[in-house]
């Protein structure tokens, strides 16, 4: 069992597109990696197969990397393909990188941790891992919950509705007891809708020009209130936060139906996401009213971009603190097993 032996090949959006990608998994590759497994090629494998990338871990056993990569059947699968191969060091790198988010779309994304988990466990049920493997990917699975949980990376929201949600709590000191109102039941105010209920908020009213779509919603969520749409501007003002996400082609929120109806002893947070805008934007000119729109939250999604950035350089370190400790345990389990 050394390190050496333990190689990574396959492809993914960095080197294929969607259709290079697909037309590769119709090859499928699993099928001829499962081959050499029975052929005695290869010790055994772990696929990770993703709607980005479709990679092998492989545990060479007692073959040589020249000799696997000069077997004819493995030069003739991959000919012509822009594959990608990492062997000993450098594809536990690779694989623990991986599994932190350094190589996701969104950095530092629990989705990809949660794959990787999934890939293994279906390895052990299919018996085609090694001990070789499962070293090293239980080391990668528990780098990847280390890393997260020590660089906070999942803090920094990229998701539109939970940047929006950000918006709301930095606004308002307590959600929990405050009236909310939500203008459209269409997929991202769902998406709100549901990570407000997460944050235990009681009082949210939704409503929608079409009104059996929102009773649809209550039925879901039975402790949301919908009210008919023309009740909008009564409901608006007694309201601590409106949310509204239309897909009205004018103006659903306006200044003159609302100036003389606000309440001053009150403050109000008003989150346009609609394209285009639905509330009036001279509303944001009354001085208890802030009004946030889709502008604002792409500025905080650019920023966290960039934050998670800094944090993959940050905390990269723990990347190699773990691949010397895998090094060091290999170094006794090789001591161990020749004294």
């Amino acid at each position: 069992m050394k390190l050496e032996n333990f190689i990574v090949i396959g492809i993914s959006h960095l080197e294929y597109d969607t259709e290079k990608r697909e037309n590769f998994i119709k090859k499928n590759p699993e099928k001829f990696i499962e081959y050499l497994k029975k052929d005695s090629y290869i010790e055994g494998y772990i696929s990770v197969i993703t709607c980005l990338r479709v990679e092998f871990y492989i545990d060479l056993g007692k073959n040589s990397l020249k000799d696997f990569l000069n077997t004819t059947k493995v030069k003739e699968f991959f000919k012509f393909e822009k594959i990608f191969f990492k062997s000993g060091k450098e594809a536990i790198e690779y694989l623990f990188k991986v599994s932190c988010g350094f190589y996701s779309i969104i950095k530092g994304e629990d989705q990809i941790l949660a794959q990787i988990k999934k890939s293994y466990l279906d390895s052990l049920e299919k018996n085609t891992s090694s001990k070789l493997l499962n070293v090293i990917f239980n080391k990668g699975i528990e780098l990847g919950k280390k890393f997260r949980t020590e660089s906070e990376i999942s803090h920094n929201a990229l998701s539109l509705e939970a940047i929006s949600l950000k918006f709301i709590k930095d606004s308002i000191d307590i959600l929990e007891n405050k009236k909310i109102l939500i203008l459209g039941i269409g997929d991202l105010a769902q998406s709100i809708l549901h990570l407000l209920i997460k944050e235990n908020t009681k009082n949210i009213t939704i409503t929608n020009r079409t009104e059996h779509k929102a009773l649809e919603i209550k039925n879901i969520y039975k402790d949301v209130s919908v009210i008919s749409f023309n009740k909008k501007n009564e409901a608006v003002i007694e309201s601590d936060i409106v949310i509204s996400v239309t897909s009205a082609p004018h103006l659903v929120l306006k200044k003159e139906e609302l100036e003389s109806k606000i309440k001053t002893n009150k403050k109000y947070i008003f989150l346009d996401l609609a394209v285009p805008k639905d509330i009036d934007p001279q509303l944001s000119k009354l001085q208890n009213i802030d009004l946030f729109n889709l502008d604002d939250v792409w500025n905080v999604y650019n920023r966290n971009v960039k934050n998670r950035e800094n944090i993959l350089e940050k905390f990269e370190f723990l990347i190699y603190e773990q691949i010397e400790k895998l090094e060091k345990w290999f170094q006794w389990k090789e001591k161990m097993e020749t004294d």
